[in-house]
């Protein structure tokens, strides 16, 4: 994405990644006399780590004005917070709390009488009652993943198909309501962008509209013409576990501030109506809001931001909410053994690079090394196709998913594992890319994609990301392929490659054990991901993982590499010695 500013800007919007890189330029943000950090209530990592930022700053900067805005927070403790008077000398605090009031309308909350026994179908039944017996008006239901999603929607599309039939033979249902058809619209991340676009088109007349969101329909879009949401009390939330080193996502409990947000998407256009797939009491028992992000995550990107910010004692640096200290030194750690700091703490070289790579620092790590293993445009491909998620399509079920299942495993599954499947496809995309003029190259990936199963927007967003870093790595940074006797092809570039990826991943390997399971290296019991092209193999004594996924009681390896224990030993001896 190009910026668009020039001198006479007034206004800049820009995520809070794009503001951290700013400081690196001007660490007290001079250019700006006025920050407003929106959506505060989400408590992200980066926001926190702003917050901080922004805090030390107004200390030197007594004129610079910082705006914090959201609908559901807790106003007095950042007040508090952000007051950087000495309270002792003078009473007067240096923030204020301005509160007005939303445009909102009323809104009628429902709650189930007992607990249900499955929010999935719950929900399903719930839109049925809804359109059969509530005056017209589009209906969101939140549901916590993709899975889920696609469950509820082969319900409804069944029901939709035996009541669109029956509506041309009568007027009304049975409670006296106009018939109407029903259309039902999935929501998600990873979703299509011409999916996505039919969630905010208008309906045809006489069409009730249903959309089934993940909690993306939260707070970061708002669909006109809702009326009816449903609750289920569920969402998705990442947590990091320093005793075993991953971080994983579960399924949790919403907060009492999330339902707040999920009830006002009702009320936006005129009365609304919220279920609550959930008994008032369990409401009332609820959390008032979600642990920040910097409490349940890995901090070794942020603490890497502020040690290259000057940041110098990152155990005492100034959070809203202080993280747990056992996940301050694992961090420390994971910078230490990639070589990112010094045993005092300090920046290496190889760790001032890898502070200004927007990457996490496993990935960045492998980056920096490729040029020793003669391999950057290959380790370049691979990180960018670890930074996005949904590469393949997702079908249904049926004759689609049979043919994208053999398609996948005839044509780009291979032996070593989903990184270097992911190289291979990103290969075959970007020599399709470069082929003949930017129009015919273009219907060609379209059709290449279309064909084989692949995400279109996601290939070409993941080719935006590389054409970025290619330009930091180097120009920026002079990175160099070392050069290597022989052809550079074949094995002995795979295996140079796959070093090159265990160089930044080593933290994160698995054994297979005795019991059938993988064993982390602090003892995390882990599977590989059924989405993995080693599922329906034989299993690999050894494997470094990029990132992993909870379901139920298990945790999951995606995104695996099979490796050799001795590269390990070769690549990261200072972290791992045979016993």
């Amino acid at each position: 994405m190009t910026s668009m500013r020039t001198p006479d800007t007034g206004i800049v919007f820009m995520t809070e990644g794009v503001l951290l890189r700013e400081m690196f330029a001007s660490p007290l943000l001079m250019q700006y006399s006025c920050i407003v950090l929106d959506e505060v209530h989400e408590r992200s990592q980066m926001t926190d780590v702003l917050m901080g930022l922004l805090k030390k700053i107004a200390k030197k900067r007594k004129n610079l004005k910082i705006v914090v805005s959201s609908a559901t927070m807790d106003a007095d403790f950042l007040k508090e917070y952000f007051n950087i008077n000495d309270m002792k000398t003078t009473k007067k605090s240096s923030s204020v709390i301005m509160s007005m009031t939303g445009r909102t309308y009323p809104i009628d909350i429902f709650y189930v009488k007992e607990p249900v026994p499955d929010y999935v179908n719950a929900t399903v039944e719930t839109i049925i009652k809804i359109h059969e017996n509530e005056p017209f008006g589009d209906i969101l239901a939140f549901l916590t993943s993709q899975e889920e999603i696609l469950s509820a929607l082969d319900s409804l599309e069944e029901y939709v198909k035996d009541n669109n039939d029956k509506n041309k033979y009568r007027k009304t249902f049975p409670s006296g309501i106009a018939a109407a058809n029903l259309s039902v619209l999935p929501m998600y991340g990873s979703l299509l962008y011409y999916k996505q676009i039919k969630v905010f088109q208008m309906s045809e007349r006489n069409v009730r509209k249903v959309v089934l969101a993940t909690n993306i329909a939260e707070t970061s879009v708002t669909i006109n013409g809702v009326v009816y949401v449903i609750d289920c009390g569920f969402h998705k939330l990442p947590h990091f576990d320093p005793a075993v080193g991953v971080e994983s996502v579960s399924v949790c409990p919403v907060a009492r501030h999330n339902a707040t947000q999920r009830a006002g998407r009702a009320g936006r256009a005129s009365r609304g109506r919220c279920y609550r797939l959930y008994t008032e009491r369990a409401h009332d028992a609820l959390p008032a809001s979600v642990p920040p992000e910097v409490c349940r995550s890995d901090l070794s990107a942020a603490l890497l931001q502020l040690r290259a910010l000057g940041i110098h004692n990152l155990l005492r640096f100034s959070f809203p909410t202080p993280p747990p200290a056992k996940s301050l030194l694992a961090s420390l750690e994971t910078l230490y053994a990639l070589k990112a700091i010094d045993k005092h703490g300090e920046l290496t070289d190889s760790g001032k690079m890898m502070a200004e790579l927007p990457l996490k620092p496993m990935l960045s790590s492998m980056l920096c090394n490729s040029g020793e293993f003669g391999c950057i445009d290959e380790m370049l491909s691979i990180v960018s196709m670890l930074q996005i998620d949904g590469v393949f399509t997702k079908q249904g079920t049926g004759k689609n998913s049979i043919a994208a299942r053999i398609s996948r495993r005839n044509n780009f599954e291979v032996a070593e594992g989903d990184i270097i499947m992911y190289l291979n496809i990103f290969d075959s995309y970007l020599k399709l890319r470069s082929s003949g003029d930017d129009k015919k190259s273009k219907k060609a990936c379209k059709d290449w994609c279309q064909k084989m199963f692949i995400n279109y927007r996601v290939m070409e967003k993941a080719v935006d990301i590389r054409n970025s870093l290619e330009k930091l790595v180097k120009n920026n940074f002079q990175l160099r392929n070392k050069e290597y006797e022989g052809p550079d092809l074949g094995s002995g570039k795979c295996s140079r490659i796959m070093k090159a990826v265990v160089s930044g991943l080593f933290p994160q390997a698995a054994r297979l054990s005795p019991d059938g399971a993988y064993r982390g290296l602090r003892g995390a019991a882990l599977h590989i991901s059924p989405d993995s092209c080693l599922y329906r193999v034989q299993q690999p004594q050894w494997v470094v993982f990029a990132s992993v996924q909870s379901s139920g009681d298990k945790t999951y390896m995606r995104e695996l590499m099979v490796i050799n224990k001795e590269w390990l030993l070769e690549v990261a001896p200072h972290y791992y010695k045979e016993t």
